[in-house]
């Protein structure tokens, strides 16, 4: 540990000092000071923040327990003035023991192929890359300038959204885990920037909460959150997958979506799918660590 900084769970009074280093974090800004507060009351997590001696925040990591045996680490921030004195590394090892205690097997975590600073760090403390994934996002409905992306009508879908019932989880689980899409993932799958081990409970759990749905012969988790809707889950083949991304536009649209994401495992056909329909994509990678 850096001689000048001690790490220490976070507590609400540390919410501004974080706040004022992480507000320029990206070029629109950062999700930090908005999330800070809901993270210190959810269960099953630990936020850790590093302070010079005056007690006051320079740093700030966060590890969740995402599944029995399955830890997901994020939101590293260190203050631009405190940087390069090994202290986002200082933090990961000891969210990595909180993991561990807590039953942990595997930590993993996601970054931009663009970040190469951060790439470098998480290789450096013993990460590796495991999954590539792309994130396409698409504005929809009255926020896309253009129905489809080439300024003239959306086409829609062949194929029909249907939602699907639990007992699709099986068969569902099984096409995807021994298809191209899930081979691709080893098993990993995506929700709200964090991955881990798709399960058939996933997809009944689903089911119930009127997310799953059956399209054409391939299925998709569909979540909508306030104006946006997210896919991160899908199974499909290289013949269907433009009609069923279609399906899921439409789906979108009929919500009164403005926008829709879908994470994708980097599979050429269903990312050149994705870009057709007016998607923009960015690379990513999931990183994992035995604990």
């Amino acid at each position: 540990m850096s001689a000048t900084t001690v790490i220490r769970p976070a507590g609400a009074s540390d919410g501004e000092a974080i706040a004022a280093f992480t507000q320029d974090t990206f070029a629109w800004g950062d999700y930090i000071a908005d999330s800070f507060d809901t993270w210190l009351s959810e269960p099953g997590t630990l936020m850790v923040v590093a302070v010079d001696d005056q007690d006051t925040p320079i740093a700030m990591s966060r590890a969740r327990i995402v599944s029995p045996i399955e830890a997901w680490f994020h939101a590293a921030r260190v203050h631009p003035g405190w940087r390069g004195r090994g202290i986002a590394g200082d933090m990961a090892a000891e969210l990595r023991v909180w993991a561990r205690e807590e039953g942990a097997v595997v930590g993993r975590l996601l970054i931009e192929d663009w970040n190469e600073a951060s790439v470098r760090h998480v290789e450096k403390i013993g990460f590796r890359r495991v999954v590539d994934v792309v994130r396409c996002v698409k504005p929809i409905g009255d926020a896309s300038p253009s129905p489809n992306g080439n300024g003239s009508r959306r086409v829609p879908s062949r194929l029909r959204a249907r939602p699907a019932h639990a007992a699709d989880a099986t068969p569902a689980y099984a096409s995807w885990s021994i298809g191209e899409l899930g081979r691709a993932m080893r098993g990993l799958t995506g929700s709200r920037w964090t991955y881990a081990r798709l399960t058939i409970n996933h997809l009944t759990s689903a089911a119930k909460s009127d997310s799953f749905w059956e399209i054409g012969s391939g299925w998709a988790v569909i979540d909508t959150q306030g104006d946006a809707v997210e896919v991160g889950w899908l199974e499909t083949r290289s013949e269907d997958a433009p009609d069923l991304l279609r399906a899921v536009i439409d789906l979108a649209v009929g919500r009164g979506a403005e926008s829709i994401s879908l994470w994708l495992p980097a599979v050429d056909w269903i990312v050149k799918a994705a870009k057709r329909l007016g998607f923009s994509t960015e690379p990513m990678g999931v990183y994992a660590v035995e604990l």
